[in-house]
């Protein structure tokens, strides 16, 4: 019996692996049980979920939990960065995506800082109960080594996503916009890339800039920038076949981000033929190759790569990561 640990998973990009994880899980017949948030919503197979428990995820509700079962699994992946907080007797994975909790932003307010920092010491005191980590790319594995010292317990890259088949696409003259799927938080940089368009249309670039946050901090900045010429057009929370479309009539994504574990934006984007433009941050290269990158948290940086990239012919994006989630099942199982 494996276990899938999702408690705290219930939203975002790691909703959606989790989603794309059960649903492979399902499809092979693995013999497995889901501990499930219970704000975490109904994931797309639920019903053929051979075993799971709903709970609160509180510390005392897991580590009952934990204490309960302690030789219960052959197996135990958690999904949502956090070790067991007993010691287990199976194998213990631990996906490890939250990079924020890693490397804390330094602009961060202090509030935020110090809630970070507590939740990193938190987890350095309960990783001595995993036995390997599970990232998306290098650059995380790196991050772990250097700022959680976890010790020798090896740690497996083994990045995944779904992509469906209908956001897989080829570049065309026609396609004219650039984009910028995510929502906004202290560590993705949409400050940076509104003010870079509001700096190009003054110097009469008037292509669209498409993005998809439902925050309302970047309401006046938009509002802002577009009275003085620039196109910037946020579509707030759309289902992800319009998310496509945005894709497909873009000819390249600005990521202005600042920290990701994968960035699932980027492998989207690339898949649906658009080109990178981007920081020039290690977490960037662990995924592609990028056309043109930038300094980050710089909005004139941000507008020279921009206008780089329309001048001149510069080489399209490669995407450098596949889907390991066969890979990452297989692991479960042995």
């Amino acid at each position: 019996m494996i276990l899938i640990d999702a408690l705290h998973i219930k939203s975002g990009g790691a909703l959606g692996l989790l989603d794309y994880l059960i649903e492979n899980l399902v499809k092979d017949n693995v013999n497995f049980i889901l501990l499930k948030d219970a704000n975490c919503p109904v994931l797309s197979c639920e019903e053929a979920i051979p075993q799971k428990l709903i709970m609160n995820a509180s510390h005392f509700n897991r580590k009952r939990f934990y204490k309960e079962h302690v030789d219960a699994f052959h197996s135990v992946l958690c999904f949502g960065n956090l070790p067991p907080l007993e010691k287990m007797k199976g194998k213990i994975y631990t996906y490890m995506h939250n990079v924020s909790l890693l490397s804390i932003p330094s602009d961060y307010p202090l509030k935020r800082k110090l809630i970070s920092y507590i939740k990193r010491e938190y987890l350095r005191y309960y990783s001595q109960f995993t036995d390997f980590w599970i990232v998306q790319t290098q650059y995380t594995g790196q991050l772990l080594k250097n700022k959680l010292s976890c010790g020798d317990k090896p740690i497996f890259i083994l990045p995944f996503c779904r992509l469906p088949e209908e956001l897989k696409g080829e570049a065309d003259d026609s396609r004219q916009d650039y984009v910028f799927v995510g929502e906004h938080t202290g560590a993705k940089g949409h400050e940076y890339l509104v003010e870079a368009w509001r700096l190009l249309a003054r110097k009469g670039f008037n292509k669209t800039l498409h993005l998809t946050t439902t925050s309302t901090a970047l309401t006046e900045p938009i509002q802002r920038a577009n009275a003085e010429g620039a196109n910037i057009v946020n579509h707030g929370y759309i289902p992800f076949s319009k998310v496509i479309n945005l894709y497909k009539s873009s000819k390249a994504s600005v990521y202005p981000s600042l920290n990701e574990s994968l960035g699932m934006g980027i492998v989207e984007a690339i898949t649906a033929g658009c080109d990178i433009i981007g920081s020039d941050l290690p977490y960037l290269y662990s995924v592609c190759r990028p056309s043109a990158v930038f300094e980050p948290k710089n909005a004139i940086a941000i507008a020279e790569a921009v206008e780089k990239y329309e001048r001149m012919k510069l080489p399209k994006t490669k995407l450098i990561v596949k889907d390991n989630i066969s890979e990452l099942i297989n692991l479960l199982k042995s």
